[in-house]
C-alpha cells in the first residue's frame, strides 16, 4: 500500500467506523447495517492492492470520515473516549500481532473459511458473523492489552450481540493493519492529526470512489 495521507486516512475511518458499531451495539443493542457491512465486508478483501480495493469506495465510509473528525478534534463536537479506547486497543493489538508466531496465519485461515460461508449466506447473517467471532475468540482474546468493552450489560450478556461485537472489532483489526501498511505509526497519529482532519473533510465533500 502507498504512504500517503489519504490512504492513511482512509484507513483511521475504516477503524473508527468499527470502534462505533461495536459501541452502538453494546450500548443500545442496534446498529446500522450498512456500516456494519462496509466493516465485515473488509475482512475478505485480504489480497487487495489498494485502499479502494478494501472498502470500495469513499461514500460507504461517510460515517466513518465523520467520525474522525469528531475524534481528531476537527469539529465542535466532543470526541467519545469510548471510541478512543476501542481505537487505539486495536492498533496496540496489531502491534503485537506482528510478534504472535503463526497467528495471523491462523486468522488468515479463518478468515477463508468464513468466505466460502458468505456462498451462502449474507455478511451479516449468524452463520457468518459467529464464524468470526470465534475467530476473534481464537486468537485475539488472548492478546494483552484486551479490548473491554463496555455498554448495557442487558446487551452484552445476548450471545448474538457479543458475537457480533467480536467480529466488527476483528474487522477493526484489519483496518489497523491497513493503516500501518499505509504507513501509519503512532507518532503520526499524533502529528498529523488536523491532515487526517482536513483529508477527511475534503473526502465528505467529493464522495467519489477511491482510486
Amino acid at each position: 500500500m502507498i504512504a500517503t495521507v489519504e490512504n492513511q486516512t482512509v484507513s483511521l475511518a475504516g477503524l473508527f467506523l468499527a470502534a462505533e458499531v461495536v459501541q452502538s451495539i453494546a450500548n443500545t443493542g442496534e446498529y446500522h447495517e450498512g456500516n456494519a457491512r462496509v466493516v465485515l465486508d473488509s475482512l475478505f478483501e485480504l489480497d487487495a492492492d489498494s485502499v479502494g480495493a478494501v472498502f470500495g469506495s469513499k461514500h460507504q465510509l461517510r460515517a466513518g470520515m465523520r467520525r474522525l473528525v469528531a475524534q481528531l478534534g476537527g469539529t465542535d463536537d466532543t470526541p467519545d473516549i469510548q471510541i478512543t479506547h476501542y481505537a487505539l486497543a486495536l492498533l496496540k493489538i496489531e502491534r503485537r500481532l506482528q510478534s504472535a508466531s503463526g497467528t495471523m496465519d491462523r486468522i488468515r485461515r479463518g478468515i477463508e473459511e468464513a468466505k466460502k460461508l458468505r456462498q451462502h449466506y449474507d455478511t451479516l447473517d449468524e452463520n457468518v458473523t459467529d464464524k468470526l467471532a470465534s475467530l476473534y475468540s481464537q486468537n485475539i482474546s488472548t492478546i494483552s492489552p484486551r479490548v473491554i468493552v463496555h455498554g448495557n450489560q442487558d446487551y452484552l450478556k445476548k450471545p448474538e450481540h457479543a458475537n457480533r461485537i467480536r467480529a466488527l472489532l476483528l474487522g477493526g483489526l484489519r483496518s489497523a493493519v491497513l493503516w500501518r501498511q499505509c504507513g501509519g505509526s503512532r507518532w503520526k497519529l499524533l502529528t498529523n492529526r488536523q491532515k487526517y482532519v482536513r483529508q477527511a473533510n475534503h473526502d465528505l465533500r467529493d464522495g467519489d470512489q477511491i482510486h
